[in-house]
């Protein structure tokens, strides 16, 4: 039995990572909104991710379900933990949502619902990066209890990573831009590209460095499982290289390419250095895990529901494959 809680943590984690990768971009994309002044420039960002974005929240929420069905105890620490990002985070998600659709239905004033599209989108990536900050400094718990401060997230090591989380999307989102626009929007994102990414590799090296400092066990983790993080680490930076070579070249794809992979090496270092916490260096999976029927039936609804997910997603996004329309995907 202690394989069905390994196995719904990894499907936590996935969710997860896909979340990160998916709504990173579209974050990223909303965050470099008022970054650009013409407003016909801007129609065409948010016009790239139009027919995705709303989807890719889809598994926030399956990873959300799959905590509380699959680790209660972790649940019933975490939240108390996170209260303040969470419901800033929940709320920033909620004001991009409205301005999202609002924005199409005025002529006039449009300006004012893409600032609250790019404030929503930025203040989500930071509430998200406080949270990961949060998770690595650690939770103070007792008894399975969370006993710290709700204010515990807002230390400078976590709005450190909260600002690197935050590069990181703008990273993805520009590499999108970069595979969806042409013509003016197309030379946006290759400066934003050329600027943004040697700033966040160089902002992830800081926080790698302070995570050592603020929590000690990261270096435990380092020795233990070096032949495993430096081959990620290598990854990582080579794309970071690679995808500043690639931007402005001949395909299109690649520096997107070349960020979800740079993205997707960064959560898998992450993973191993908190495997097997749930509760990073407080709290294992097994410990924290509900009754064996309750993995049962998660990992049963995941089987079923995940191929679903996945299969929409992946029409949705050959359906609109291709550069955006000049005139927008409703012309």
């Amino acid at each position: 039995m202690m394989t069905l809680p390994l196995l719904s943590a990894l499907f936590t984690a996935f969710a997860l990572a896909l979340y990160v990768m998916l709504d990173g971009f579209d974050l990223g994309v909303g965050a470099l909104l008022l970054a650009e002044k013409e407003e016909t420039l801007r129609d065409r960002m948010v016009d790239s991710i139009m027919p995705t974005w709303d989807g890719n929240e889809t598994w926030l929420i399956m990873a959300g379900v799959a905590l509380l069905a699959g680790f209660p105890v972790a649940y019933g620490i975490l939240l108390p933990a996170f209260y303040l990002p969470l419901i800033m985070m929940l709320l920033a998600l909620g004001l991009r949502g409205v301005s999202f659709e609002f924005r199409y239905q005025v002529e006039r004033g449009r300006l004012a619902w893409d600032i609250a599209f790019s404030l929503g989108s930025v203040i989500a990536a930071l509430m998200q990066g406080v949270i990961v900050g949060g998770l690595i400094q650690g939770v103070a718990i007792d008894a399975e209890q969370f006993n710290g401060s709700v204010l515990d997230v807002f230390s400078p090591f976590c709005l450190l990573v909260a600002l690197s989380v935050l590069l990181g999307y703008v990273v993805l989102g520009a590499a999108w831009l970069h595979l969806k626009a042409t013509d003016a929007l197309r030379l946006f994102a290759e400066r934003i590209l050329r600027l943004a990414t040697p700033i966040f590799v160089s902002v992830a090296g800081a926080v790698v460095i302070a995570a050592a400092i603020v929590q000690p066990r990261i270096a435990t983790v380092w020795a233990a499982d070096y032949p495993f993080l430096v081959p990620i680490a290598v990854v990582f930076a080579a794309c970071a290289l690679m995808l500043v070579r690639a931007t402005g070249g001949n395909s299109d794809g690649r520096p997107f390419a070349l960020a979800l992979v740079m993205f997707a090496s960064g959560v898998l270092g992450l993973g191993i250095a908190v495997f097997p916490d749930i509760v990073p260096f407080r709290l294992s999976l097994w410990d924290a895990a509900s009754a064996p029927l309750s993995h049962v039936f998660l990992l049963s609804g995941a089987v079923v529901v995940t191929p679903v997910v996945l299969a929409y997603s992946a029409f949705a996004y050959r359906v609109f494959r291709g550069k955006t329309p000049v005139e927008g995907w409703d012309s």
